[in-house]
């Protein structure tokens, strides 16, 4: 018996990859926009509307991409270095965000905070579209497996030393000295993780030259053909019962993740100038995505629809929680706002992962990719409504109140999800 050609460069491109997404694991953790930087608006005296509308201009800067950018990204030739400029744009977008600050004009944070969310949120989306398809360039599928999971482990373990570290050099600083050396950490993760990445070798390349016709047609030309485009394959799909469920689902889950930046927002209103209300919640986050793979993994054995539903209930009693003990205290506020992120991160965990495992077991192989760029924009214009009502309510109200909204929606979502996803797959000629 033969055994299996191995790649030479594999080994190598594991090892590189594996340190590579640890850094960006540390990056995305300790500059997180929906808990650092929402975290950092409040401390800056931003309005708690304006805090809660930074969700909704993240969320247009994905949709945006996605729409536009798909055809683009599929045609890249040389990913990695791609990858490399986009770590790199995460990083000044970081030091922009914590210069603002230092100009002590309050229309200056603002414009620069706006910015970079939405800037964010384009190099996140355009980052994602992207990078499943290098790692299957430059790895196996075992190897890419093992990548995940080593490099979530890592990198929450190196968040939680390099968060401890900066807050116990810091502690006698003042609270924006703190808060910039935890951003500090993060931009030189992102520079050196774009450094690493360009280390790694082997890529499937294609032929083209990625200057096709439609590379040359007009700004406005293009975009016309994108928009006409995405509204051909979101009628075609929408005819096939096993997207409409699974659109259904999506939906619903939107309301797991808005409540992260939520719960950050009444942390940082309850503690933005403690020692040690930021670093907790990075703690707890980080926490979380090194002790939720195993739990979930273990739950997924019965299915997804059970994961999906026991993260969004996770996020709801964690809300539920903080609320009440926002109106009537009886646990630390440091300790109820990091155990209650640490337990909503893990929900949201477990339900970005099974919605993406649910989707590869019902999409026919032909719709896969249309399916997923078309779901996800729907999804992004759907939570920018929900979190700009959110961000009102928070306004015209507190806080408390939109987290309230949040935990009723989380539960009528885990209901929904179960009665979606256990009906049976219609069966097929």
């Amino acid at each position: 018996m033969n055994a299996p050609q191995v790649n030479p460069h594999e080994t190598r491109n594991l090892s590189i990859l594996s340190g590579q997404r640890a850094l960006q694991t540390v990056g995305w953790t300790m500059s997180n926009p929906a808990v650092v930087l929402s975290y950092l608006a409040i401390s800056m005296d931003m309005p708690v509307l304006l805090a809660g509308l930074l969700v909704s201009i993240r969320r247009s800067g994905n949709v945006g991409v996605a729409v536009f950018g798909s055809d683009t990204a599929a045609r890249l030739v040389n990913k990695k270095a791609v990858i490399a400029g986009t770590d790199f744009i995460l990083a000044v977008c970081c030091l922009l965000a914590v210069a603002s600050v230092l100009t002590a004009s309050t229309a200056v944070v603002t414009a620069a905070f706006i910015v970079v969310v939405l800037l964010i949120g384009m190099v996140e989306e355009y980052q994602n579209l992207i990078n499943w398809d290098f790692l299957a360039d430059v790895l196996q599928s075992d190897s890419r497996q093992r990548l995940i999971y080593a490099a979530m482990g890592i990198g929450g373990m190196c968040t939680i030393a390099f968060t401890w570290t900066a807050h116990v050099v810091t502690q006698e600083y003042p609270a924006f000295a703190r808060h910039s050396a935890v951003v500090a950490i993060a931009v030189v993760s992102f520079c050196i993780a774009a450094l690493s990445v360009l280390l790694v070798r082997d890529l499937k390349r294609d032929v083209q030259d990625g200057h096709t016709g439609k590379d040359q047609q007009g700004v406005y030309q293009a975009a016309r053909l994108a928009i006409a485009g995405f509204a051909s394959k979101l009628r075609e799909l929408l005819t096939m019962p096993w997207f409409r469920r699974f659109l259904l689902i999506r939906l619903a889950l939107q309301t797991v993740e808005l409540s992260i930046p939520f719960f950050a927002i009444l942390a940082a209103i309850a503690h933005s100038g403690s020692h040690k209300g930021l670093t907790a919640l990075i703690i707890s986050s980080a926490a979380a995505l090194m002790l939720g793979g195993p739990i979930w993994r273990s739950v997924g054995r019965l299915s997804n629809g059970s994961v999906m539903a026991c993260g969004s209930l996770l996020a709801a009693v964690s809300g539920v929680a903080l609320v009440l003990n926002h109106f009537v205290p009886v646990v630390d506020k440091t300790i109820i706002h990091s155990a209650t992120l640490f337990v909503a991160t893990v929900g949201v965990q477990g339900v970005t992962n099974a919605r993406a495992l649910y989707y590869l077991d019902n999409a026919p192989k032909e719709h896969r990719v249309a399916g997923l760029a078309v779901s996800k924009s729907v999804v992004k214009v759907w939570s920018i409504a929900v979190a700009a009502f959110m961000a009102f309510l928070a306004h015209t109200q507190h806080i408390a109140w939109a987290i309230t909204f949040v935990s009723f929606l989380n539960i009528c979502t885990a209901i929904l999800v179960l009665s979606v996803s256990s009906r049976p797959k219609p069966v097929t000629a």
